[in-house]
């Protein structure tokens, strides 16, 4: 028996190798960096909330409703939380395990139907990627929502592969948890991609008593909660929750408008190299002899993916992350049967590289020409928030200039000289430079951005005051001052609306009460003593001070002031 399975450890040696070096180049840096606005300190912040309040089924955010997202991933981010403590390390400590998750289950499915060669491959791309690797180190919500799709569409793939019906089920299950996790757009995604699978393939792979064992096991996922929360609260949060998710289809919501094809693009460049190397099986244009079903559900799924979020109006980088499992999966699975590289393949791989190559070595020129570099890029920058921000680089390091330099050499050689040793030493080498560049240079772009503000914000811990914004949404002032339930405050609201002749802001819709927590914070300070402080943006500097003589400027860095109420005389 032990020799059985020492045959097994030796057998999947190499992905062994990769889960633990990536182990090693997660675990350490996870918590070195402030959460980034705006999704990261939204979910930390709900669930340090829950901690506080003892109330884990109800989202919070300010002490008030968040109805955008359901609690799945904020009760994994609340549980390490209470482990660990409330910090950075815990916030992101749940995708650093579903990234283990996610490289066991694409190693194994590919292992399956391609071959050893094809898994390792893939979890190769996944890792040697770049914003493939970088959200497995971040707080965000979209690495548990995309395993949990992929788990659903793995196991509608074997129910077309066995005729099985319990697979109908247990794609119900995934599917329903997916939808815990980040609401209905799941629906969406697994219902288009079973939909165009049948439609471009022509096979029915379904029967009334297959939907309704899906529909079983979604419902044994989601009924509780959603029952419970409806019990509680009627109806209202999961209409308000379905209209936010609807006014992301046809607004930019928090000015994230942007181009059709968008997502290609973060695609191209976020995805180098895995996305180039997979674009001829995306495209049909590679024969795939073994499971040829699996492949077919990996290509649907993926063009659904892009194609609904180029149609929805507002585009955010990680709306397409999803993609990158099918991507990963594609581009393993050529890499296993490496035949050579097309000449428009080697063209985009020094295309998209070169930008690589640019963007890292003028990081890199500013520790070497920083006062130099800052005069000639800041006349073309016209937004004040942004050059404020440039002109408070004080602290970098010449390290992007070696991994440019790294890089280029790398991709030099995959060009002129292609083959599986040069394109698996680049994904290598890669992996260790996003490493180095998340480890020693976001950090300092984290400071140069933020990091002043948070850590004034951080002084205000213990302290009984409202902080709020002026001009610009974020919840960082919550997070970083560990905002406290103030009774004073809620009086105010309770107040405000009651001459709104409103009972509860659960009445209010998202932009109602962006509005009203406008209104709060004019009254509070216009009307009220309770200590505050509010946070703008250099844009809004002038009319702070025009707004509310009844403030005082307290700090200003990285293009962010804090203004507290004068102290009385």
């Amino acid at each position: 028996m032990a020799k059985i399975k020492m045959d097994k450890l030796k057998q999947h040696s190499v992905f062994i190798t990769l889960i633990i070096a990536y182990l090693i180049l997660f675990l350490p840096f996870v918590g070195t960096v402030p959460l980034f606005d705006w999704d990261e300190i939204n979910f930390a912040e709900a669930a340090r909330e829950m901690i506080v309040t003892g109330d884990w089924l109800n989202v919070q955010i300010g002490f008030e409703p968040f109805w955008e997202k359901p609690p799945l991933f904020i009760w994994l981010q609340a549980i390490c939380m209470t482990l660990v403590g409330v910090n950075e390390f815990a916030a992101r400590l749940p995708n650093v395990l579903i990234g283990l998750i996610t490289l066991v289950v694409l190693y194994a499915t590919l292992l399956k139907r391609y071959g050893k060669q094809a898994g390792i491959f893939s979890v190769l791309f996944y890792l040697g990627s770049f914003t493939s690797h970088f959200y497995f180190k971040s707080g965000i919500i979209d690495p548990l929502f995309n395993l949990l799709i992929f788990g659903s569409i793995i196991h509608l793939v074997k129910s077309v592969e066995t005729q099985k019906r319990t697979y109908f089920f247990y794609a119900g299950l995934w599917l329903g948890l997916a939808v815990l996790t980040k609401g209905p757009t799941a629906l969406l995604l697994v219902g288009l991609t079973g939909l165009f699978y049948q439609l471009i393939y022509r096979i029915n792979f379904y029967a009334f008593k297959d939907i309704l064992l899906l529909i079983l096991g979604f419902f044994l996922v989601t009924g509780l909660y959603f029952g419970v929360q409806i019990a509680h609260m009627g109806t209202w949060f999961l209409r308000e929750f379905i209209v936010y998710q609807v006014d992301l289809f046809r607004y930019p919501i928090a000015s994230h408008g942007q181009p059709f094809y968008y997502h290609l693009v973060v695609l191209l460049i976020g995805c180098f190299p895995m996305f180039i190397l997979a674009l001829p099986g995306l495209l049909g244009k590679q024969n795939v002899s073994g499971d040829s079903t699996y492949y077919r559900w990996l290509k649907v799924l993926f063009w659904v993916v892009l194609i609904v979020f180029s149609m929805v109006t507002t585009k955010i980088v990680h709306y397409s992350s999803l993609c990158y499992l099918p991507i990963a999966a594609v581009s393993g699975i050529w890499l296993s049967r490496y035949e050579g590289i097309s000449g428009i393949i080697k063209f985009l791989l020094a295309l998209v590289g070169l930008i690589w190559v640019v963007l890292l070595s003028v990081l890199g020129l500013l520790a070497l020409i920083p006062e130099q570099l800052i005069a000639w890029v800041s006349p073309y920058i016209k937004d004040d928030f942004a050059l404020a921000q440039i002109r408070s680089i004080t602290d970098w390091n010449w390290i992007p200039l070696i991994l440019g330099i790294v890089m280029a050499l790398t991709i030099l050689k995959v060009v002129s000289k292609p083959s599986k040793l040069a394109i698996s030493q680049l994904l290598v080498i890669q992996m260790l430079l996003i490493t180095l560049l998340l480890s020693s240079v976001v950090p300092a772009i984290e400071y140069n951005i933020q990091g002043k503000w948070k850590a004034k914000l951080a002084t205000y811990q213990g302290v009984k005051m409202a902080h709020f914004t002026y001009g610009f949404k974020s919840y960082a002032h919550f997070y970083y001052t560990s905002h406290q339930d103030l009774n004073e405050l809620r009086e105010v609201k309770q107040q405000l609306l009651a001459q709104k002749k409103i009972l509860s802001i659960t009445e209010l819709d998202q932009f109602k009460k962006n509005e009203f927590d406008n209104e709060v914070r004019d009254f509070v300070i216009h009307h009220t003593n309770i200590p505050v402080s509010v946070s703008a943006k250099v844009q809004k500097f002038e009319e702070m001070g025009n707004n509310y003589p009844e403030l005082t400027m307290v700090f200003e860095g990285n293009g962010y002031g804090i203004w507290e109420r004068n102290a009385p005389k």
